[in-house]
This record gives C-alpha cells, sequence and structure tokens, in this order.
C-alpha cells in the first residue's frame, strides 16, 4: 500500500508593509532660508542685486515644493510667501538706491561745475614792476590767461615803472603764466623786477651794471 504525502499547509503570500509618509519638506525648507536671507539682504544697496536672484531661486523652490505629493505644505507656503516679497522688494529698492546714487553723482558734477564757474569769474590783480636808477631802461613783459598771449615793450623808461591789471582765476585752460624783464642803459646802477599777485609778491629779482638785465617769471595763482 502506497502511503500518499501529508498535503501542504497553505500559506498565504507575503505583503510587505508599506513604507511610513515621509514628514518633511526640504525644498520648502530651502525656500523659506533663501527666502529670508533674501529677504534681509534686500535693504542693502549693492547687495540688493544679488538678493532678487536669491528671492527668485527661493521662489522656485517653494512652488515646487507645493506640487510635492505627500508632503506638509506649510514651510513651502511660507517660503514662497517670503521669497516673493523679497524678490519685489529687492526690484523696487535696487531701483530707489540706484535713481538715488545716480542723483547723487549728478549733483555732485553740477556743485563741482559751479564751483569751477564761481572760481572762474575771481579777479585776481596783478602788478609788473621795475625798481632802479636807470632813467634809459628797457622794459619787456608777456602774460599768459584763459589760452591767450601777449607780450609788450617799453624802452626808455626811467624808473620805477609799474604795470597794474586784472586777470580771472581758473578759466577754460587753467594756466598762467608771467614773465618781466627789465634791462639798463647806460645809466647802469641797481634794477629790480618784481611780479605781484594778487597782493603777494611772486618773483623778484635784482641785477647791477650797465646794460644788466633782471628777469621775473611766475606761473599759476599759487605762490
Amino acid at each position: 500500500m502506497t502511503q500518499q504525502p501529508p498535503p501542504a499547509q497553505y500559506q498565504a503570500p507575503y505583503a510587505p508593509g508599506s513604507p511610513a509618509p515621509k514628514q518633511g519638506n526640504g525644498l520648502g525648507l530651502a525656500a523659506l532660508i533663501i527666502g529670508i536671507l533674501a529677504f534681509i539682504g534686500a535693504f542693502i544697496p549693492i547687495v540688493n542685486y544679488v538678493s532678487g536672484v536669491l528671492a527668485l531661486v527661493g521662489l522656485v523652490l517653494g512652488v515646487i515644493g507645493l506640487f510635492r505629493k505627500g508632503r506638509p505644505k506649510g514651510l513651502a507656503i511660507t517660503g514662497t510667501i517670503i521669497s516673493l516679497i523679497a524678490l519685489i522688494l529687492s526690484i523696487i529698492l535696487a531701483i530707489t538706491y540706484t535713481v538715488g546714487f545716480a542723483t547723487a553723482i549728478d549733483q555732485g558734477i553740477k556743485d563741482v561745475q559751479a564751483t569751477q564757474s564761481a572760481e572762474a569769474n575771481v579777479d585776481v590783480a596783478v602788478t609788473y614792476e621795475i625798481v632802479g636808477d636807470s632813467t634809459d631802461a628797457t622794459v619787456t613783459y608777456s602774460t599768459y590767461n584763459d589760452g591767450n598771449f601777449g607780450t609788450e615793450q617799453a624802452t626808455g623808461q626811467t624808473l620805477p615803472f609799474a604795470k597794474d591789471f586784472t586777470v580771472k582765476a581758473g578759466g577754460q585752460f587753467d594756466y598762467q603764466s608771467f614773465t618781466l624783464t627789465g634791462s639798463n642803459g647806460q645809466t647802469g646802477g641797481d634794477i629790480t623786477c618784481r611780479i605781484t599777485i594778487d597782493g603777494v609778491v611772486a618773483a623778484e629779482q635784482t641785477a647791477t651794471g650797465q646794460y644788466a638785465s633782471a628777469t621775473c617769471s611766475s606761473s599759476g595763482f599759487d605762490n
């Protein structure tokens, strides 16, 4: 008699347990952190140009975090809102700071131009003097101011000799040059040249003897 094997016991198929739902929302958290940094940076000049880009990144991450299934939305919503506010503030304040900076530069340029214009309208007194014993001196003087050059000569002069005139300080060509030469004739003796600018002696020289020459020169108004 053949013995039958015992029937196999029924075993239910293995059903693995369902994974627990994930609790965090990393993109939402990243959006929140980036949004806060961008919000702070929006108030800092120059930095707000970069904060605008950060705010845009935070906004994108926040929106993506909102559409992730099975993830909490709180951080994503907060990060999206803060990033959006930071983006708007960055744009507005960047424009405001840029306009203010440009206005300040423009005003500074106008102030400098006004100062230069005021200085260009100031009269400066200049005196050429030749003193000495000669009764037949020759006096030569040259003046360069604001792009204009002139030279004059007087002969057979009995000293002292003086020439007073005014020039404008600071013109389009901000350079001045003054030259004065006094030469003795047969009379000889001492001969002295002197250039006085705005009440200050800018140059003075003395020579002695027949046909001796004294030459003075000065450039600019700083003595």
